[in-house]
């Protein structure tokens, strides 16, 4: 060692240790963190020893480790509700089951469902796919073109027709997979289902509530309401009462706001977007 560069310093005579910390029951986590790394590295390399032992080259068994791994984080994430990991697969995933109209005239059913929340590149390739299924072409050579959609699953109420435009199936299968129920809802209301109208769910969503009378105490709270009422004097207070009821009544008759009931409350909308 080089005379002009100090010796590093020794632990043990500084009083330090490998825990950074004088803890003991850090220590112990530390220790035991430190142990659980040792032993998944220990049943990695058994688990690379043995699928080379099978042939796999030592890059394609990591791969195989590697992916592995990725499905039981996956796996886990899920079973924990992490949002950040498993949440997305929780959202609702509406779909629609595509047939081919060709084959079905002709008594055989070519058809399959296919995920209405994916990209619309990937909705029309499953179509494709579906379409170079056909019988009538197999037999005939003639190309089936024609599809429609004869079933659906998770658009709520709204009611898709056979031959309704891919660009609204996937607005809608996007929307409802995001945002949930309240964006079939958005689009129940709105019966034309143009994608103009679909963009402005994100304006027009209020939230959801118990009923209507909650959501007019909301409006009402917002409005500093609760405010102006504690400042009356006492005796007053026991007359001046927001009636509830009537302010929801006088929303929906001036169409400042449209209401869409479901099983556990209602969900609120601008009735002015």
């Amino acid at each position: 060692m080089r005379e002009d560069f100090p010796a590093p310093p020794n632990p043990e005579q500084q009083g330090a240790n490998s825990y950074g910390t004088d803890d003991p029951e850090r220590q112990a986590e530390i220790e035991a963190a430190r142990t659980a790394a040792a032993e998944e590295r220990r049943a990695s390399r058994e688990k690379l020893e043995r699928y080379v032992s099978y042939g796999l080259n030592e890059e394609d068994a990591q791969g195989l480790i590697e992916h592995e791994q990725m499905l039981k984080d996956r796996r886990d994430a899920l079973a924990a509700g992490k949002p950040e990991e498993g949440e997305a697969e929780k959202r609702i995933r509406p779909r629609i089951y595509v047939r081919s109209v060709i084959d079905y005239t002709e008594g055989h059913d070519i058809g399959d469902w296919i995920d209405a929340s994916q990209d619309l590149d990937d909705i029309h390739a499953d179509i494709k796919k579906i379409l170079a299924r056909s019988l009538h072409t197999h037999f005939t050579k003639e190309p089936a073109e024609e599809w429609a959609i004869t079933s659906q699953e998770g658009f709520g109420e709204v009611v898709l027709s056979e031959y309704e435009s891919l660009d609204i199936v996937c607005a809608l299968g996007r929307g409802i997979h995001e945002h949930g129920m309240a964006f079939a809802a958005w689009a129940e209301i709105n019966d034309d289902h143009d994608i103009y109208t679909l963009e402005r769910f994100k304006d027009a969503y209020d939230g959801e509530f118990e009923d209507r009378e909650a959501y007019a105490e909301h409006v009402f709270n917002g409005m500093n309401g609760e405010h102006e009422l504690e400042a009356l004097p006492e005796w007053m207070r026991d007359i001046v009462r927001p009636d509830y009821g009537h302010m929801v009544h006088e929303m929906e008759t001036s169409g400042d706001v449209r209401f869409a009931d479901h099983p556990d409350g209602v969900w609120v909308f601008n009735g002015r977007i």
